[in-house]
């Protein structure tokens, strides 16, 4: 009888411990949801990020924000990224390429002197994102000028 006994706790047991269905099932059906949400947010076009760059600059508070494109719309390339660091000075407090290496962005309290402006728009498009003149400080020229 024991034996018996000991038999149908053990097939109880082992039946009992067998995986939940309906975890198994609601488990699968999230993985679908997650799955469906993942292609649509790889479908979406991945626009913005230049806006995201002067917004960044924008919180960061920096008066001068300057936008450099190659003229032509393509990628930097090494030559351009080079040409921008030996030109721009150190007051340049931030220097950022785009995630698609189609624009470097320049973030600084100090305006840049119009001859090495004037150099960088003869190779690049650019784009002024500045504050405009009623909210600058009275000293934001470069101490160097």
């Amino acid at each position: 009888m024991r034996t018996f006994l000991a038999v149908i706790f053990l097939a109880m047991l082992a039946a009992a411990c067998g995986p939940n269905e309906r975890i198994i099932n609601s488990s699968k059906e999230a993985e679908t949801e997650s799955e469906a949400l993942n292609r649509n947010v790889a479908a979406m076009p991945k626009a913005g990020t230049l806006d995201r760059d002067i917004q960044a600059m924008r919180d960061a508070d920096f008066n001068f924000i300057y936008v450099f494109k190659r003229k032509d719309g393509g990628v930097l390339d090494k030559e351009d990224k080079r040409f921008v660091a030996d030109l721009t000075p150190p007051e340049i407090n931030r220097r950022r390429v785009g995630d698609t290496e189609k624009w470097i962005i320049l973030g600084s309290n100090f305006r840049l002197e119009s001859k090495v402006l004037d150099e960088l728009k003869k190779r690049f498009a650019f784009e002024d994102y500045s504050k405009p003149a009623s909210e600058l400080p009275m000293n934001t020229d470069a101490a160097n000028k």
